[in-house]
C-alpha cells in the first residue's frame, strides 16, 4: 500500500505535463536512471536566481527553494552558510551546476526535502559537518520524500547520516560523491523504497553504504574504506536486492575486510552478478569475485525489470569512471581527497570525527571561489553564448521557460542539462586565460557549445584522458570571430607542451605544437576551409599527423607535428577568441577522442535494419541491424556499430560502451570477408515512446 499513492501522483505529473503544449513524458534529464528517473521537478514553473550567498532573505538559496514549482539557478559561486535547516518545497529542481567559478556548496545545516515529492538535485556540494549544533539532523534529510532523484552531487560530513532517506519512494541517488560522515559516520539510512543507487562513490564510512531496508538496485557503486559496506541490518522485513558490478575496496579503517556486505540475512533476496572485492591493500587494484551476500536467498534474475536496462559497466571499469565521474564538477578540494584516497587502492584515508582533520582551510571545509557569471543579456539564466546557438530569443525573458524544439523539456533545462559533461570529460581554461571561458555538451543534439577567450593556447579546453597513440576527431558546425579546433595537452599550465589542430573565422588552418614544457611554439598554416570541415588529429609516439575531412569518411592529411606528453594527457575540443579581452563561441559535433584507431567504413557496406518490437515484460524496444561487406576488400579488426544521433531521451540499453557520448555495440565477428554479413541486436529503453532514430557508422579499428 505504501507504493500506492506516490505512483499515482509520479503519473499524475507525467500526465499533466505532457498534456502542455512542447512538453512529453522524458526523464529527469537524460541520463537519468532508476526509480527517481521520472521526476520532473519545477518543469514549467518559474525560474529563480539565487543571487547571494546569505542565510536568508531575498536572492537566498533558502528563500528560492521555499516556494514549490520553481526551476531555482544560481547567479553566484561559493558557500552558503546556514544557521538552520532548509526545507525545500516540492516540485523543484535545483541546478546546482549553473553556478559560476568553483560553483555552490551549503555548509553548516541539513538541506531537507522530507514530507515533499517530485524533486530535482543537480550539482550541489552539501557538507554539514560539526558547525551544525543539530547532531540529529543529517546532510540532506529525505524523510517520507516521493518521486526525487539527485545526480552528480557530493554530501559530506553528514553527521547523523550523510544521506537519510527513512520511508521515502521511488528515488534515485547516482554519480554522487558520499564521504567523509563524521558523528555516526553513517553514510545513507533507507526505509520504504524502492531505490536506486548508481555509480557513486563512498568513501570513509563507518556503516550504511548504504543501509538498505528496502527492495534497492545498487548498480556501479565504488565503496572504499569501509568498516561495513552494503547493509541490510539484519532487518525483520523481507526485501529484494539487485547488486550488479559494484567495487568494494578496503582501506586503512576497514577493520574487518569481509564486511563489504553487512547483516544480511535469509530474509533478503538478493540477484548479485559482477561484485568485487579488493581487500589487500597493496595500492593496486586487483580484487577477486565477491557474490555470494552474507546468508541472503540468492536468485538468479533480478526483482526490477530495469536492471538489464540501466547501462552497467564492469565493475574494474566502474571503479576509474566512477573515480573520475563522480561529485560535483569542477571538483573542490574536499571532494578530491576522497578521490586521492579511494585511488590510493588501500594506502591512504581514515575515518574521521571532525572535518577539519583534512587539514583544508575554513575549519576542513575548504573554499570554493565564486566569478562573475557570463553574459546574460535578459537575465533568464541562459548565458548569451548558448541561446545565440540554438536560436533562443536574448532579448525575452519567458524564453527560458519555452519548448526546447520537441525534446520535452523547457529551454532552461536544455541548458542546464548541457553544463553536466559526459563520463570522464571536464573543462577548464588553460594557459592563464584572462577571461573565464565554458563548455556545454548537448545530449538532446550531441553538440559541443564552447565559449572561450584569448589565443588557442588559453582556449576553453573539454577533454577527457587520453591513452597514447590515439585519436581525437571532431567537426566544426558553426564558428563566430574566433578559433575552434582539436588538442591534445599535457597540462593545463601557461608552458605545456600540447599539439592542436584550429580552425578560424576566415578559413584558416593552423596546425599548432610546442613539443616540449616551456618550448617555442611552432605553426603550419593552410587556407581555404570553412565551417563543417571535420578535424582529426591522431598520434603515433611522438608524432601527430593531422587530418581533415568535408564528410567524415575521407580523409586527406595536412601536415604532421612532433610533442612529447606526460601519461596524464587529456585530449578534446577547444574555442579561443584569439583576443584576451573578448570571448568567442563555436559549435562543434562528433567530437570523439579515445584510444586505438577507428576508421569510418561505412561507405563500404549495406546497411539493413529491422522494424522495433515492444517487450511489454521489460518494456524494451528490440530491432537488429545487419552489415554487408559491399567492397570487394576483407573488412577485418574490431568492427563497431555506433549509433550518432540517438534520439533524445532514448537509451540503448546493451550498448558495449560509448565513443565520444554516441553508444555502440561490437559485431560478433572479427572480419567481413566480401559479401559477407554480420547482425547485431539492439535494445533500447524509451520511455517517452518517441520515434527511435540514429545514425548507423561502421568503424574498423581496435578498442
Amino acid at each position: 500500500m505504501r507504493f500506492k499513492n506516490p505512483t499515482r501522483l509520479a503519473v499524475a505529473c507525467a500526465l499533466a505535463l505532457a498534456a502542455l503544449p512542447g512538453f512529453a513524458q522524458v526523464p529527469a534529464f537524460p541520463g537519468a536512471v532508476g526509480f527517481g528517473a521520472n521526476a520532473t521537478g519545477g518543469r514549467g514553473g518559474a525560474i529563480v536566481h539565487v543571487t547571494n550567498l546569505n542565510d536568508a532573505g531575498a536572492g537566498s538559496f533558502r528563500d528560492a527553494v521555499n516556494v514549490p514549482n520553481r526551476i531555482v539557478v544560481f547567479d553566484v559561486g561559493g558557500y552558503i552558510v546556514l544557521k538552520s535547516p532548509v526545507s525545500v518545497q516540492g516540485n523543484i529542481t535545483i541546478a546546482g551546476q549553473t553556478a559560476p567559478g568553483d560553483g555552490v556548496g551549503i555548509m553548516g545545516g541539513e538541506v531537507s526535502l522530507s514530507n515533499k515529492s517530485n524533486i530535482i538535485v543537480r550539482g550541489l556540494r552539501v557538507r554539514q559537518g560539526n558547525l551544525d549544533p543539530l547532531t540529529g539532523k543529517s546532510a540532506i534529510g529525505a524523510s517520507k520524500t516521493t518521486n526525487f532523484i539527485l545526480d552528480h552531487c557530493s554530501i559530506e560530513y553528514g553527521q547523523w547520516d550523510s544521506f537519510d532517506a527513512v520511508k521515502a519512494v521511488d528515488f534515485t541517488v547516482q554519480n554522487t560523491i558520499i564521504a567523509n560522515p563524521i558523528g555516526q559516520q553513517f553514510g545513507a539510512h533507507v526505509e520504504g523504497g524502492p531505490s536506486t543507487f548508481y555509480r557513486n562513490l563512498w568513501v570513509n564510512g563507518h556503516n550504511r553504504q548504504p543501509l538498505s531496508k528496502d527492495n534497492t538496485q545498487f548498480i556501479n557503486n565504488v565503496v572504499y574504506d569501509y568498516q561495513a559496506g552494503y547493509t541490510v541490518g539484519n532487518t525483520g522485513g523481507y526485501f529484494s536486492h539487485d547488486l550488479v558490478n559494484n567495487y568494494f575496496v578496503a582501506g586503512p579503517g576497514t577493520s574487518t575486510t569481509s564486511n563489504y556486505y553487512y547483516q544480511v540475512n535469509n530474509k533478503q533476496t538478493i540477484y548479485a552478478v559482477g561484485n568485487f572485492a579488493d581487500t589487500n591493500r597493496d595500492g593496486t587494484l586487483n580484487g577477486s569475485a565477491q557474490n555470494k551476500v552474507g546468508s541472503s536467498i540468492p536468485s538468479a534474475t533480478p526483482w526490477a525489470p530495469t536492471t538489464p536496462a540501466i547501462p552497467a559497466l564492469a565493475a574494474a571499469d566502474a571503479y576509474f569512471n566512477v573515480t573520475a565521474s563522480a561529485g560535483v564538477w569542477p571538483r573542490d578540494p574536499v571532494d578530491q581527497v576522497a578521490v586521492n584516497d579511494t585511488l590510493s587502492v588501500g594506502t591512504r584515508g581514515s575515518l574521521t570525527k571532525n572535518q577539519a582533520s583534512t587539514g583544508l582551510p575554513n575549519l576542513g571545509y575548504g573554499i570554493l571561489n565564486g566569478s562573475t557569471p557570463l553574459p546574460d543579456l535578459n537575465g533568464d539564466g541562459i548565458p548569451d553564448y548558448w541561446a545565440q546557438a540554438y536560436g533562443i530569443g536574448m532579448n525575452d525573458p519567458a524564453a527560458a521557460g519555452a519548448p526546447f524544439g520537441t525534446s520535452g523539456y523547457t529551454n532552461i533545462e536544455a541548458y542546464a542539462n548541457s553544463l553536466v559533461l559526459p563520463d570522464l570529460w571536464t573543462a577548464q581554461d588553460v594557459g592563464g586565460a584572462a577571461l573565464a571561458g565554458a563548455a556545454t555538451y548537448n545530449p538532446l543534439t550531441q553538440a559541443w557549445v564552447l565559449t572561450g577567450a584569448g589565443s588557442f593556447d588559453q582556449a576553453q579546453f573539454a577533454s577527457r584522458p587520453w591513452t597514447a597513440d590515439g585519436m581525437v576527431t571532431a567537426r566544426i558546425d558553426a564558428l563566430g570571430a574566433g578559433q575552434a579546433g582539436v588538442m591534445v595537452r599535457g597540462a593545463t599550465g601557461t608552458q605545456a607542451p600540447f599539439v592542436a589542430l584550429v580552425l578560424d573565422a576566415s578559413g584558416t588552418l593552423t596546425l599548432l605544437a610546442r613539443p616540449s614544457d616551456g618550448a617555442a611554439t611552432a605553426s603550419v598554416q593552410g587556407t581555404g576551409f570553412a565551417a563543417g570541415t571535420w578535424l582529426r588529429l591522431r598520434q603515433g609516439g611522438d608524432t601527430f599527423t593531422a587530418s581533415t575531412s568535408a564528410d567524415g569518411v575521407a580523409w586527406t592529411p595536412f601536415d604532421t607535428a612532433h610533442a612529447t606528453l606526460a601519461a596524464n594527457a587529456r585530449a578534446g575540443v577547444g574555442v579561443a577568441s584569439g583576443d584576451a579581452g573578448v570571448r568567442a563561441a563555436a559549435t562543434l559535433s562528433q567530437v570523439a577522442a579515445g584510444a586505438g584507431f577507428y576508421q569510418d567504413v561505412t561507405a563500404s557496406v549495406k546497411i539493413t535494419r529491422s522494424g522495433f518490437t515492444l517487450n511489454r515484460t521489460n518494456g524494451m524496444w528490440n530491432g537488429t541491424v545487419t552489415f554487408t561487406n559491399a567492397s570487394a576488400a576483407p573488412l577485418s579488426g574490431t568492427l563497431l556499430f555506433r549509433l550518432d544521433a540517438l534520439t533524445g531521451g532514448v537509451t540503448l540499453a546493451n550498448q558495449a560502451g560509448s565513443d565520444g557520448a554516441a553508444p555502440f555495440l561490437v559485431l560478433p565477428v572479427s572480419a567481413l570477408a566480401p559479401g559477407a554479413s554480420a547482425t547485431v541486436a539492439t535494445s533500447f529503453l524509451n520511455p517517452a515512446r518517441a520515434a527511435i532514430g540514429y545514425v548507423p557508422k561502421l568503424y574498423t579499428g581496435t578498442l
